[in-house]
């Protein structure tokens, strides 16, 4: 019984990092699709800097770094 009760508390901790990282994988799909129609050249220095981190990250699998540097590149589009 003792080792049937670690294992459930094992699974609680896991299962709310699981989740998070269904949100990741959604926000940086999000901030991506946002900035499908930008080009480059709509980006600040800084901006460009942080679509390309963004897009790496994502390939890498890193889908919060993604949709942190992505959410950022997007406050660093140039103004119309």
């Amino acid at each position: 019984m003792h080792e049937a009760n670690h294992y459930a508390r094992i699974c609680a901790m896991l299962l709310p990092s699981v989740t998070l990282g269904k949100d990741d994988h959604h926000e940086c799909e999000a901030a991506l699709d946002k900035m499908k129609s930008a080009k480059e050249s709509d980006f600040t220095g800084t901006g460009h800097h942080e679509f390309q981190q963004a897009k790496q990250a994502h390939a890498d699998g890193d889908f919060k770094k993604c949709a942190d540097q992505a959410e950022k590149a997007l406050a660093h589009q140039k103004s119309e």
